[in-house]
């Protein structure tokens, strides 16, 4: 999901599934006999995610922070979906993802650095060692900070292309660039980034290239959000019987219509002082009054004799509560103390 100019849309502006598949199609080559993992990580309402799936016989996985794109991803043929926020609402593992397909928000954070090298820095880890990465970019983020921020991941840019017929390239130069993560150590050149950076080719013009041949991956060890969301807490409740049988339980209960105890003197007074017994009320005496009070705890010592008359007597000391309420009377006009 590529957010280039579209508050309209909060954010939402995806890629052209056709021109995803031009590139991947001339580029990267996938073994038969493997089974790959493929990962959107601003995945919308997952329309490129699910074709990955279905065209290249991958394990899907997919982030989307916006809600109802990310309900609409949960219905489509996607292994598993995170509706979250993919920079901080994420626990993830790195280095398992064959095939990382990344089109992050072009856009600042709210502390003034590019959403596109945050998304890189984040997720560009979780690609495997011989795996792929196919970055959508545009020129305002193709500079020297996006080259070192894959340059220090261990990344080798292998291709890059824009396609003359996708509408993004016409209205924002949108291209792609293929990158392969090489060993942890290797450094490819800043240079060399730059250069595919600033001469992607036409994806339409047809050449020999050699494609890459990429490593397939494997399931995370972990993968989930840190918050779980609401809906999917209420949809597994809803597949499951433990939502009938709590409520079964419940209309055969017999509940209790009046109070399991009668509060202490110290309860009472926290009560009356915290004003949950501020109500009106009818004394004995017809009139109506209202209480409003305080409490403090304070002690107060007692004597206690001795049971043998060779044994001193001992002082106890208690905790007791003072409560001081103020009432008005509502009959009378007046305000009473009552101690």
């Amino acid at each position: 999901m590529a957010r280039l100019a579209s508050e309209t849309k909060m954010g939402f502006y995806p890629t052209e599934l056709l021109s995803i598949q031009k590139v991947i199609n001339k580029t990267i080559s996938f073994p038969q006999d493997k089974e790959f993992f493929a990962l959107d990580c601003c995945a919308g309402e997952g329309d490129a995610i699910e074709m990955l799936g279905a065209e290249y016989n991958c394990n899907t996985f997919a982030v989307e922070l916006d809600k109802n794109r990310a309900m609409k991803c949960e219905s489509k043929a996607i292994s598993k979906v995170l509706n979250a926020d993919a920079l901080n609402g994420v626990r993830k593992s790195n280095t398992w993802v064959g095939l990382n397909f990344l089109n992050p928000p072009y856009d600042r954070s709210a502390s003034g650095s590019r959403l596109e090298i945050d998304f890189v820095e984040r997720w560009g880890l979780t690609t495997t060692i011989g795996g792929a990465m196919l970055l959508v970019i545009n020129p305002s983020s193709a500079d020297e900070d996006m080259a070192k921020a894959l340059r220090i991941q261990g990344y080798r840019p292998m291709f890059s292309f824009y396609d003359p017929d996708n509408a993004d390239y016409k209205n924002y130069g949108q291209f792609f660039v293929v990158l392969q993560r090489e060993m942890p150590n290797f450094r490819a050149s800043v240079e060399k980034f730059m250069e595919f950076f600033k001469k992607p080719k036409n994806i339409n013009i047809s050449e020999d290239i050699e494609k890459i041949t990429i490593r397939s991956g494997s399931i995370p060890l972990m993968f989930k959000e840190i918050v779980i969301p609401r809906w999917k807490i209420e949809k597994n409740l809803s597949k499951s019987k433990l939502k009938k049988s709590f409520f079964d339980e419940l209309r055969n209960t017999s509940l209790m219509t009046n109070s399991i105890e009668n509060p202490n003197e110290g309860q009472s007074a926290i009560l009356i002082a915290s004003g949950a017994l501020n109500k009106e009320l009818t004394l004995e005496n017809g009139d109506r009054v209202i209480l409003k009070g305080t409490s403090r705890k304070k002690e107060a010592q007692f004597l206690e004799q001795a049971h043998n008359t060779e044994d001193p007597d001992k002082v106890k000391i208690v905790e007791v509560f003072k409560t001081v309420v103020y009432g008005l009377n509502l009959t009378h006009g007046q305000f009473v103390k009552y101690e």
